[in-house]
């Protein structure tokens, strides 16, 4: 089969979305029997930096221009498509109009629609407008996870097997670093010199930061941790509430917004960590706290979708709206070296259950599932 890959996403930062496309087109490219059986076909309207995939026989990558990004899924991508012979396209979150072959995308999630208070406005309309539709042209959507796939099909109403779950998992690079070894790289790195829980997401009110701010003031104030908070992600939409927030709670001088970091950056932090917290309000999946687990870093989730189901046993599952056991979590962390062992013990059993070889075997069971409703 010939497969054309939307790669878009691979041309910009280390967002979720071009995670999903280095690690799955990785795995996809290093399976021998998809490698003997399968070319593919990877399209993107700027450059794809060499070394960002493998090298492979089976792989071919173009830059197809356009004059934007709307008019490359409209036109160009459709045309290469056709060009190519491509029997199976897959996309992320859009579809063309019009396009010469099947077309499977993934959806992460559809917090859009569930919680438009966390978007603006111009972003929110854009998603509704084109990402329903694009759910209904597609032959197949994957997402995620169990959660998300019942709140697709419980708001969009598609058929129950047209839309399949497979999970994520974190990427080889994540596995444990001695923590004195990794403190000392942080502390070269970023200045880091004390103790500290570390949080990764952007900073927008979805992923629930506020509350992570709270907890760490009630932790620092009433337990009296000496413990520093790292916030590492790109500032987003509500990003100067946080800061005011930290101001008003008087710990602004012990947290530290790292702002974006490559990923190669992240294990470090992982491992030098004495606790990861994540108390998210939705996710598809939640890959920072998997790629966490992975370090062996102790991981504190929300109890919110589909964080449970993410983490299995791996994690501490906390409230989402109680900063207080989250204070207590992170300070019981902080002063109980058998506690963090505890946890990341079990958060690497977790994370080991998951793997990128396991997403592209399954995702490449969509394929051909696909091909045959055609």
């Amino acid at each position: 089969m010939r497969i054309g890959i939307d790669g878009r996403a691979l041309t910009g930062r280390f967002t979720g979305d071009r995670t999903y496309w280095l690690n799955l087109l990785r795995a996809l490219l290093s399976d021998p029997v998809c490698a003997r059986e399968h070319e593919f076909f990877v399209y993107s309207r700027l450059p794809i930096a060499p070394g960002t995939l493998p090298g492979c026989p089976n792989v071919t990558i173009r830059t197809v221009p356009a004059s934007n990004n709307r008019l490359w899924t409209l036109r160009a991508f459709p045309r290469a498509l056709c060009d190519d012979r491509i029997e199976l396209a897959h996309t992320q979150y859009t579809t063309p109009l019009r396009a010469p072959c099947p077309v499977v995308t993934t959806v992460h999630d559809i917090s859009f629609r569930l919680y438009p208070e966390w978007f603006p406005r111009k972003h929110r309309v854009l998603l509704n407008l084109t990402v329903p539709a694009a759910m209904r042209r597609a032959v197949r959507v994957i997402t995620d996870s169990g959660s998300s796939r019942r709140d697709i099909l419980r708001v969009y109403r598609l058929p129950d097997e047209k839309v399949e779950a497979i999970p994520l998992a974190a990427a080889p690079e994540f596995h444990p670093i001695p923590q004195e070894t990794a403190r000392q790289i942080v502390k070269d790195r970023f200045r880091i010199s004390s103790p500290f829980a570390l949080s990764v997401g952007v900073l927008q009110p979805r992923k629930n930061i506020s509350l992570l701010i709270e907890a760490f003031a009630l932790a620092r104030h009433q337990c009296t941790i000496d413990q520093a908070l790292v916030l590492t992600g790109k500032r987003g939409w509500g990003f100067e509430g946080l800061t005011r927030q930290a101001a008003r709670l008087k710990v602004s001088d012990y947290i530290l917004f790292t702002d974006y970091v490559p990923d190669e950056d992240l294990p470090v932090l992982y491992s030098a960590a004495d606790a990861v917290a994540y108390p998210s309000l939705y996710e598809g999946f939640g890959l920072p706290p998997v790629e966490a687990m992975a370090c062996g870093a102790p991981t504190l989730v929300s109890d919110r979708p589909c964080m449970p189901e993410t983490v299995g046993h791996g994690a501490w599952i906390l409230p989402a709206l109680d900063a207080v056991p989250w204070g207590e979590a992170m300070a019981r962390l902080s002063m109980e070296p058998e506690l963090r062992e505890h946890w990341s013990r079990r958060g690497i059993a977790r994370a080991g259950e998951l793997s990128w070889t396991q997403t592209a075997r399954r995702t490449l069971g969509v394929y051909l599932k696909a091909m045959e409703t055609v």
